[in-house]
C-alpha cells in the first residue's frame, strides 16, 4: 500500500531503525492515513483501495521532491492493474532521480 511506500522512502535515512518497528506510526488506521492523503494533497478519497493505482504515491513523491516527478504521465485514470503499471514506472523513475534505494516490481 502507499503507506508502506512512504515508510520506505522515509526509511532510506535509517529513521525507521531509530524509531522502532512498534512504534504507532507503524499501525496507522486506514481512517487517519486516508484523512493524512485528502488533506495533504487536497484530494477526496474514500477508501484505502483508490491508492492503489500510485496516482497517489506519484503525487505524494512529487509533494516530498518538487518537481521531480513526471506528473503528465500519471494515469489517474487508471483503474486495473495493468493500467498502473505505467504509474509505478513513473514512481520508480522518481524514486531513481532523488536517489531512494528502493525498486518497484512492476511488469515490463
Amino acid at each position: 500500500s502507499i503507506f508502506i511506500i512512504i515508510i520506505i522512502i522515509m526509511s532510506r535515512g535509517g529513521i525507521d531503525a531509530a524509531i522502532g518497528l512498534m512504534e504507532g506510526a507503524y499501525f496507522t488506521g486506514r481512517r487517519e492515513i486516508l484523512q493524512w492523503f485528502n488533506e495533504l494533497l487536497d484530494l477526496n478519497l474514500h477508501k484505502i483501495e483508490e491508492t492503489a493505482s500510485g496516482a497517489v504515491a506519484c503525487q505524494i513523491m512529487d509533494y516530498m521532491f518538487p518537481g521531480t516527478v513526471a506528473m503528465s504521465r500519471v494515469n489517474w485514470e487508471a483503474r486495473v492493474d495493468h493500467e498502473f503499471v505505467q504509474n509505478y514506472k513513473v514512481l520508480q523513475a522518481a524514486f531513481d532521480r532523488n536517489n531512494v534505494q528502493r525498486h518497484i516490481d512492476v511488469d515490463k
